[in-house]
């Protein structure tokens, strides 16, 4: 076992938080452990409960308000936008804008959030729908090109939007195509997601790129980047680097999930208030009850912090044998 370089004990409390709006879905995606698996009960976080973690928290940096589950399904999410907006926090929340309705578009704008990321995985409506689970392309599309309009109307206020694309041996053919519709409505931004494997659906082996380009693949992260540039598109990927970086993989590292600080500065806490070391953690434990660090509706959030569970979690990390919610991971997430 290597020796510890990060410390078990955390002094200061973490400054970024993921706290999941709700669990509830409107979509079946196949890349998705919700749409295979019920990791704990369908609930709504409620704008009280949100108040009552954040409140904990003197220094609160960034909190991006979602997980397994649709936010905008949440009847009080844009409250907890602007209850964290009052108290200078970033918020950002990612959707899938299928219920992105005429008045909750307007809500959206009027909350402000920072970010607002529209998961799509697709520029076709078949394939949307191989990838996503329902066939929803075109009303998203529409809704998209509505809350644009609007948000060109104000003069360009926030959130700053994105498209995000979950790369897949299904889809990357479609990637350069994704990039010219967010140049079509109007969205400044893609960000190309490394897929989370699980072994169910879409999320095998088989579908994955990550350390396993080949030249077809390569020449179409290629020409993505390059029809961004021309249209001055803002194309980035997990790791905050580019999607050819991102996916050609950590080659030869012996611990890649060590370069993660993530144990040490933030922390996930569902809509159940059940707190997990990351937004990924869902997908990668084999067994989610252990992946638990404790819960942030019956005990303070420093105790669970610094409490006996994260102690061992964070000691586990630095060792040759990780934590079971690291074993599937790598270099180079985002935040």
């Amino acid at each position: 076992m290597e020796a510890t370089t990060g410390p078990a004990v955390v002094p200061a409390l973490p400054r970024a938080l993921y706290i999941e709006a709700t669990n509830r879905c409107d979509s079946k995606c196949q890349t998705c452990i919700r749409t295979v698996h019920t990791l704990e009960p369908p609930k709504d976080l409620t704008l009280s409960e949100l108040r009552a973690i954040v409140e904990q928290f003197p220094e609160l940096d960034r909190v991006t308000l979602n997980g397994i589950g649709e936010p905008l399904l949440n009847r009080e999410l844009f409250a907890m936008v602007a209850a964290l907006k009052a108290r200078g926090v970033t918020v950002a929340f990612n959707s899938d804008a299928i219920s992105l309705t005429a008045k909750k578009a307007v809500a959206l704008l009027d909350a402000a959030p920072d970010e607002f990321r529209v998961s799509m995985d697709a520029a076709t409506r078949e394939t949307y729908r191989t990838v996503r689970g329902v066939d929803q392309f075109d009303r998203v599309v529409a809704n998209l090109a509505r809350l644009v309009a609007l948000q060109r109307e104000r003069g360009g206020s926030p959130p700053r939007l994105s498209l995000w694309f979950t790369a897949m041996r299904v889809n990357l053919e479609e990637l350069p195509a994704f990039v010219d519709l967010a140049a079509r409505l109007g969205v400044p931004a893609v960000h190309v997601q490394r897929l989370v494997l699980y072994g169910d659906g879409l999320a095998v082996a088989g579908q994955s790129l990550h350390g396993q380009l080949q030249a077809r693949e390569t020449s179409l992260l290629v020409d993505a980047e390059r029809r961004a540039q021309a249209a001055g598109i803002h194309l980035e990927a997990s790791g905050l680097t580019t999607p050819t970086q991102s996916l050609a993989g950590a080659h030869g590292h012996p611990r890649p999930w060590a370069g993660c600080q993530r144990p040490w500065t933030l922390s996930y806490v569902s809509a159940n208030g059940n707190v997990l070391p990351c937004c990924i953690a869902p997908w990668t434990t084999r067994r989610y009850p252990e992946a638990l660090l404790g819960n942030a509706f019956e005990a303070r959030f420093a105790d669970i912090w610094n409490g006996e569970r994260y102690r061992r979690f964070r000691e586990a990390f630095e060792s040759d044998v990780p934590p079971d919610p690291c074993r599937g991971c790598g270099l180079l997430w985002s935040l």
